[in-house]
């Protein structure tokens, strides 16, 4: 980052927030240390995180509107969701995997929010940059949605006969962040490919398969550690 950036934005969901499966505790935790926080102290910037947990791109796009009604001084943005979008209400698909079932935000919505985001922040001078997704490990995630009762034969049904799918349809908002980041010429953190690097990028994960543990943070913090020295 140039030496006149002083101030970051980053609105996202549980990832960004730092939020942990504990499976002694059987709930979600947060994590103090996590990526923004180191990132912060080792960059000497200031980041406001307006992240939260189980927000989609469509809430999103409407705290960041309220968020820079308020405050538009943030020099930089960071913009991180599609976790929650691309994921269904698996409750309806167990009760019903041969009906036809909808993300939270399909991904046509989820192409238009982003979009505008980009440009309400460039009409304001904020420089906008994407994140790609971490890749959940699709096993790890399948077994927990179905560890209190869902039906698993249920959902694989519905997922083809092939647990894979989830990543795969996951991969797909991480596609389309990178492409809009290309169409838009807007920087991105490639987050999904630093996880993909390791032989065992499931070690990186928490045991819901789709939120990074503590030593995914230090991978993200050095990921944007790295952005920031080449820019």
């Amino acid at each position: 980052m140039k030496k006149t950036i002083q101030s970051v934005g980053v609105w996202g969901d549980s990832i960004m927030k730092g939020v942990l499966f504990n499976p002694e505790k059987n709930r979600y935790t947060l994590l103090k240390n996590n990526c923004i926080k180191r990132a912060s102290e080792k960059l000497g910037l200031t980041f406001q995180n307006h992240s939260t947990m189980g927000r989609t791109i469509t809430k999103g796009h409407e705290i960041l509107t309220k968020d820079l009604a308020k405050d538009a001084t943030n020099d930089i943005a960071i913009i991180e969701f599609g976790g929650n979008d691309c994921d269904f209400n698996w409750t309806e698909v167990s009760e019903n995997p041969t009906a036809e079932h909808i993300p939270s935000t399909p991904l046509d919505i989820f192409e238009t929010q982003l979009l505008e985001m980009i440009a309400r922040l460039k009409k304001l001078d904020i420089k906008p940059i994407l994140m790609t997704l971490p890749p959940l490990h699709a096993k790890r995630y399948f077994d927990f949605i179905t560890r209190d009762g869902l039906s698993k034969e249920r959902i694989l049904h519905f997922l083809g006969g092939d647990v894979q799918m989830i990543y795969r349809w996951q991969e797909r908002y991480s596609n389309t962040i990178s492409r809009i980041a290309t169409e838009t010429g807007s920087h991105i953190i490639d987050i999904r490919d630093s996880f993909l690097s390791e032989f065992h990028y499931e070690n990186l994960l928490c045991a819901d398969g789709i939120h990074p543990n503590e030593a995914g943070h230090i991978q993200m913090s050095r990921k944007f550690i790295q952005y920031a020295s080449f820019h």
